[in-house]
């Protein structure tokens, strides 16, 4: 039990029950709490002491409980915010956990549901952590890990999102460029103006320049009305652009204009117009590369280079596979309506050794096949080779490897017993497929059993 000076929990909720019940509840366990009934209230008491944890309903009458979880991202990162959903705002509690929201509960609050929750975002005796480490999950402004690399990316997030400088955001596909972009945004001045976000790489080439720029009536075929450009768009705001390696020369060149001048001309238009837009780029490649081949201006490397942040590849984070694994399997099971899923240990283990090629973005894909596939709260080892599509080692009925031989022939067995389905039982065509004769086809198939009444028709 905690004494009378427990952690003290801020409970931001309009509802006076739900308000009352959680106090009670909280006071009971021995922790410290008070109440506010809406956004100003609710800033206004952080304000005068942060809380060890934020309760946090996303309904208010005075704004969303979004906006406030994106002050509070701001003002204190490490401080855990739970918040509180009612029926019908699952999709809203899945963007707060985007956010960075730690965990989330359900109306009406369950006593045991709540302390489950506080216990795991809040120790009565926490250990000394580093600021990035207290976030649970390792995770800041949507980013999860605690390696040194991320932190690393923390630190530069933190440097460039106050001022004006152009950042590139550079890593591999999957990486999480993206979720840079949008920190940098929601941690700067322009937080309250437009993010806009264009992926170059993902639009003809013949419509980027009306994507970017815009254009007017009658400028080309099929202009029937006016229309604004992304840099229109985000004026006052952020614009970022995703793989900008990919622009033609011709648009390189288009743009760098505009980023001398601050002004941008409608194709069709001889007025040009002010914009005050700051720049994001991201890229997968290599531009020092792409410069020394002629593909990309190096003057306009230059202008959108002014600071790098660099990704790294999640083979080289190992350390963040679990955390980021269990983030995103909880993260599915609710976007899916399920009971959150926990990994086992075996689990954890070897999604910390496999390649990950498509990097975060991979282990997310995972993440969300193995919340709507596995119907238990646990997701094994096998579960996870099965989410993969591999085989796994195959064990006699005591769970002990089987001996190699053994092994192989179950193996060639269900390997030409699909190949005979997948051909309809037409041998000529499953040898073929094997590289083997069709008498050697037949031989094997008596040898492991597989008779004409088991064969396809």
């Amino acid at each position: 039990m905690v004494d009378a000076e427990g952690p003290l929990v801020l409970v931001i909720d309009d509802d006076s029950d739900l308000r009352r019940v959680c106090l009670d509840l909280l006071a009971a366990r021995g922790y410290r709490g008070q109440g506010a009934a809406t956004v100003g209230d609710g800033l206004r008491a952080f304000g005068e002491k942060t809380p060890a944890v934020v309760l946090l309903d996303l309904k208010l009458p005075d704004g969303t409980g979004l906006d406030v979880l994106r002050e509070l991202q701001r003002r204190s990162p490490v401080t855990p915010v739970v918040v509180i959903s009612g029926y019908g705002s699952v999709p809203d509690a899945v963007e707060a956990m985007r956010l960075g929201a730690s965990e989330y509960l359900e109306k009406p609050v369950a006593r045991a549901r709540l302390y489950d929750v506080l216990d795991r975002v809040l120790s009565p005796a926490p250990r000394a952590e580093a600021p990035a480490e207290r976030s649970v999950d390792g995770a800041r402004y949507g980013m999860v890990g605690r390696s040194e690399a991320m932190q690393r990316v923390y630190q530069l997030v933190d440097m460039v999102a106050p001022t004006r400088a152009r950042v590139m955001i550079s890593g591999e596909r999957g990486t999480g460029k993206e979720l840079v972009a949008r920190a940098i945004h929601a941690l700067s001045p322009r937080r309250d103006r437009p993010f806009v976000q264009l992926n170059c790489a993902a639009v003809p080439a013949e419509l980027i320049e009306s994507e970017m720029f815009g254009h007017v009536k009658g400028a080309f075929t099929g202009a029937v009305a006016d229309r604004r450009g992304t840099f229109e768009s985000a004026d006052a705001g952020t614009l970022f652009l995703d793989e900008v390696g990919d622009m033609s020369l011709v648009m390189q060149a288009k743009l760098l204009r505009v980023l001398q001048e601050g002004e941008v001309t409608p194709i069709g238009s001889a007025r040009s117009r002010s914009v005050d837009v700051r720049i994001l780029t991201a890229t997968s490649k290599n531009l020092l590369e792409e410069i020394e081949g002629g593909r990309f201006r190096d003057d306009l490397h230059d202008r959108l280079n002014v600071v790098n942040i660099a990704l790294p590849p999640l083979r080289s984070r190992r350390e963040d596979v679990p955390l980021l694994a269990e983030h995103y399997l909880r993260l599915a099971s609710v976007e899916n309506g399920f009971k959150p899923k926990r990994l086992t240990p075996r689990a954890t283990e070897f999604l910390s050794r496999l390649p990950w090629r498509g990097n975060v973005r991979e282990l997310r894909n995972l993440m969300e096949r193995l919340a709507v596939i596995v119907a238990k709260d646990g997701v094994t080892h096998r579960d996870v080779m099965e989410g993969l599509h591999m085989t796994a080692p195959p064990t006699g009925d005591d769970g002990e490897p089987l001996p190699l031989r053994v092994a192989r022939s179950r193996f060639e067995r269900q390997y030409i017993l699909e190949r005979l389905s997948a051909n309809r039982g037409n041998l000529g065509q499953t040898a073929r497929e094997l590289g083997i004769e069709r008498t050697n086809l037949y031989r094997k198939m008596k040898q492991l059993g597989i008779g004409s009444a088991a064969r396809p028709k």
